[in-house]
């Protein structure tokens, strides 16, 4: 079968090649892959970007995916089998204390599809069986392959509006990108009054997008003064220099971006304006029903951030999304 594989550490070593068609292992299922979605944790790992030492290649790239179940380990129940499911790509060992509390993503022992163990990028991956969700048959696939992305975002947005309230705030998205976006609907369908920033690349798809979708644009002009909720997903340090600064005192700030670079942040700011700092890492469970669920609900406004491009144009993707030419690119094996 075809399947993107990142053969090396070295930079940009990715290439859709022929890989062996998996079968099943102890506790697992095969899935024929239906659609895969590209996001910056596969740029990252594609350009060997620091921090993503760990990846173990060679690997099949790809987390964000939906298909069918088409085979189950003798252990796994085989009812499983025809399902339309969504793998869940961040999971735990199951049996420590933070799994034990729901947040098995960030179980210190947590490993990712398609980073950590073969992937979804392909014409067919298997997973353990414990980490599927169960989705809409009916529902089209390039939609469904935004429900990892849109879990994430939904966690993120729990995240910051925790201690809230009802009354609608101010609230600064920076970074448009496929998790900002999807925040940001989340915040304005909250009634929030969301600003979504970006930056002149951004302008012509991604705050293009925003603006399309009803959110207020920014370049970074005309921001809201004093914003109590800021939420921060472009992983660059000068955002998240900006989101300290500019915060209502005693504001809350989360964090589901990862940077390429470590930021420098002013910590006196955070201490003397008493800010909220959260971060924010993948979904649980959880976040994946509810995600679905938004996507059941008006599966035509997710599939406005999609841009299809086949299996074998996926490293031309992953330089779209690179050069910010797409917002969400997803590949159909």
């Amino acid at each position: 079968m075809h399947a993107l594989v990142k053969h090396s550490h070295s930079s940009l070593d990715v290439t859709v090649t022929r890989r062996r068609r998996p079968s099943p292992g102890p506790g697992q299922v095969l899935v024929r892959t239906e659609a895969v979605g590209l996001c910056g944790s596969d740029v990252h790992a594609w350009r060997q970007d620091p921090g993503y030492e760990w990846v173990a290649p060679p690997v099949t790239l790809g987390h964000e995916a939906v298909g069918i179940v088409e085979d189950t380990a003798d252990d796994v129940d085989p009812a499983w089998r025809g399902r339309r499911v969504v793998p869940i790509s961040i999971d735990g060992c199951g049996t420590c204390r933070v799994c034990g509390g729901g947040q098995r993503q960030i179980c210190p022992r947590r490993t990712v599809l398609g980073l950590s163990f073969d992937g979804a990028a392909a014409e067919a991956f298997t997973v353990d069986a414990d980490r599927l969700v169960a989705v809409d048959p009916q529902l089209p696939a390039t939609a469904l392959a935004l429900t990892e992305p849109l879990a994430i975002a939904v966690h993120a947005v729990a995240r910051l509006t925790t201690q809230a309230g009802p009354t609608p705030m101010e609230v600064v998205v920076t970074g448009p990108g496929p998790i900002g976006l999807m925040a940001a609907t989340l915040l304005h369908d909250q009634g929030h009054k969301v600003t979504v920033v970006g930056t002149a690349q951004d302008r012509a798809v991604r705050l293009e997008l925003a603006a399309g979708l009803g959110l207020r644009t920014s370049e970074g002009e005309d921001l809201p003064v004093d914003p109590p909720l800021w939420l921060e997903a472009s992983g660059a340090g000068a955002a998240l220099a900006t989101a300290v600064g500019r915060t209502a005192v005693g504001g809350t700030i989360v964090v589901p971006a990862l940077f390429a670079r470590i930021p420098t942040v002013d910590i006196n700011l955070i201490t003397r304006r008493e800010l909220s700092v959260r971060g924010s890492y993948g979904a649980t469970r959880k976040d994946y029903e509810a995600a679905a669920a938004h996507i059941g609900c008006d599966p035509e406004r997710w599939a406005r951030f999609v841009s299809v491009f086949p299996l074998a144009e996926a490293t031309s993707a992953l330089e779209r999304i690179s050069q910010g030419d797409v917002n969400k690119a997803v590949l159909l094996p």
